[in-house]
Order: C-alpha cells, then structure tokens, then sequence
C-alpha cells in the first residue's frame, strides 16, 4: 500500500477522486477551470464536524493534474494524506449547466474527443475513469485500522474489491455507490456486492431501475432487510429515506439559494460519516448531513466549501408510519 504524508493514523478515511473541471456557466460568460472532484466535496462536508486533523484523504493524480492540491488540503486542516500516482495525462471534463439548475458533463481529453458522441461508452473512457480510481491498496498500511471509511463513486468493481480488502481493518464502511454497477444489479445483489458495508447512501439516480415500480420507502427497507445496517436514498429536493433497526424515518432537506449544486451529494455522505464516527445516531447525521449540503451549494466550487465553518444541526423528527 501507498506511503502516507504523517505517520500517525487518522480516525476517518475518504476515498475517491479528483478532476478537473471546465466550469461552464448557465448565462453567458466565460468558462472556469477549478479544482474538483467526489473526494474534495466529501472531506468539505466531513470537516465541517470533525477535526480535519482525524481525516485523511486517498485519491489518484495525473502527472500534469494542473492545481496545486497538496497545500489546498493542508490549508483544510489536514495531515492525512495520500495522493497516488495517477495518468500521465488526468482526465478532463466541461461542465456545461442550465438555467434550471442541472448539468451534463463531457470528457474533454483529446482522445476521449476523438471517439465522438459515444466517448462516455467508450473504452477509452472507461480506461481514463478507471486509472483515476483509487484501489485499496493506496490506503497507506500505517492509516489501519481505522474507524470509519467512506468510499465516493468509482468506476468499475473498484467498490466490491475495497470493500472486501478493508471490511477487516475498518469498524464501519460507507458507500455512495456508482452507476457504473448499481443500475444494473438487483437489491440482493447490491447487497451481496457491497458485502460489509454499514451504510449504503444512494441517490435516486444511481438506483432509479429499482424505482421504477416500487415506492421509495419500501425500497429502502428491502435494501435494509437485504444486508445493509443502514439506508439513506437521497431524492433530490424531496425528503430522503432513512432506514435503519427496521425503522422508516423521513430526513428533510434544508433550504437554502443554490449557487452552486456541484458535490452536494458528496458533501452530505461525508458529514454523515462524519457524525457517525463521532458517535452521532444515524437521523442526528443525516439531519446534520443535510445542513451541511445545503452549506455547500450556497458557494461556488470545492476552494470555497473547504473554508466552510460548521452549521447548526436540524431537530429530529418522528419515525414515518
């Protein structure tokens, strides 16, 4: 496993990636290139209520990644980290946003340009993802054991084998799961891919087929039932679905003027993990997860959401009937 920056062994792990993004906007202006990535926002939500000093970060970096993303980490507080080498050449992507809030992204790289309008099926695409994608064995030996580790999307089986290499070393795993496996795998399966994980935190979309014809709320036990500890399907602006010790519970988004909706996802599955290790029950976390997103989207890109000061929890509410 990779060499870590410190010797000494943080309570919280995050793994996943970084990018560069082409930022552009709604209206017209000109395009940004910024530091980003599902790692970057994670840690920003993370942070907001665990000392950074206990968290450390694993990613993948090209070796022409153009930010320098060392000192933008120790300037969040952190000591923890593990940057492996990545591609000679780190991967691309505009982020082309609408007037209406949503986004699409397109790979940027030359040769992703090449293949054309099916460059995201692409094998070139898949191979780009994939050489970014952390495995476990870039968490550092020193880092283990740990209490916690949360894994953000990644491309391929990166997942499954994560899961199966760290379930042994780490006390509790969380995993916001990727499309590339969890649209086409059923609740058992999902369950039995990501063997060992306690929290399972998908959004609608990642497992929308699951959705099609069963209402969210039973969705969400039946993955609860099938192996998962604890459940939080995300919905977008509607109330996410929290299950865990068999009950349903119903965890409000808070409000806020968007500005930027990127790595909010990220960022609410890094506080959640966060609170969770500092001994938070699971509707508390949420509750304090969703303050957190809503923190992020009202700044604009990860820089600002790493400077970011913690909020103030929402109250609970009652179970669901």
């Amino acid at each position: 496993m990779n060499k870590s920056s410190s010797s000494a062994r943080p309570d919280f792990i995050i793994v996943g990636q970084v990018t560069v993004d082409d930022v552009v906007p709604a209206w017209p202006g000109p395009w940004t290139r910024q530091v980003g990535g599902s790692s970057l926002y994670a840690l920003a939500g993370a942070r907001l209520w665990l000392d950074p000093g206990r968290i450390g970060l694993v990613a993948r970096v090209g070796r022409d990644y153009p930010f320098a993303l060392e000192p933008l980490l120790r300037g969040a507080g952190l000591t923890h980290i593990a940057l492996a080498a990545g591609p000679d050449e780190h991967p691309v992507e505009w982020l082309i946003y609408e007037p209406d809030g949503s986004r699409r992204s397109l790979p940027r790289n030359r040769a992703l340009l090449e293949a054309g309008e099916n460059a995201w099926s692409s094998q070139a695409y898949d191979e780009r993802q994939l050489a970014i994608a952390p495995t476990e064995s870039d968490v550092p030996d020193a880092w283990l054991p740990a209490e916690a580790l949360h894994l953000c999307p990644q491309a391929g089986m990166r997942h499954r084998d994560s899961v199966a290499a760290l379930r042994e070393y780490v006390r509790w795993i969380s995993v916001d799961p990727s499309p590339h496996y969890s649209l086409g795998l059923s609740i058992d399966e999902l369950a039995q891919f990501l063997h060992g994980a306690a929290a399972f935190l998908p959004s609608a979309q990642q497992i929308r087929g699951l959705l099609q014809s069963v209402p969210a709320p039973a969705v969400a036990l039946n993955l609860h039932r099938a192996g998962f500890p604890e459940v939080l399907l995300r919905r977008g602006k509607l109330p996410m679905m929290l299950v865990c010790d068999e009950q349903i519970r119903k965890v409000p988004v808070a409000s806020t003027s968007v500005i930027d909706a990127t790595g909010a996802g990220d960022a609410f599955c890094g506080a959640y993990a966060a609170c969770r290790v500092l001994g938070c029950r699971p509707f508390e976390a949420a509750n304090r997860a969703a303050a957190s997103a809503a923190l992020v989207v009202a700044c604009s890109g990860v820089e600002a959401a790493l400077q970011l000061t913690v909020p103030s929890p929402a109250p609970e509410s009652p179970a669901v009937p």
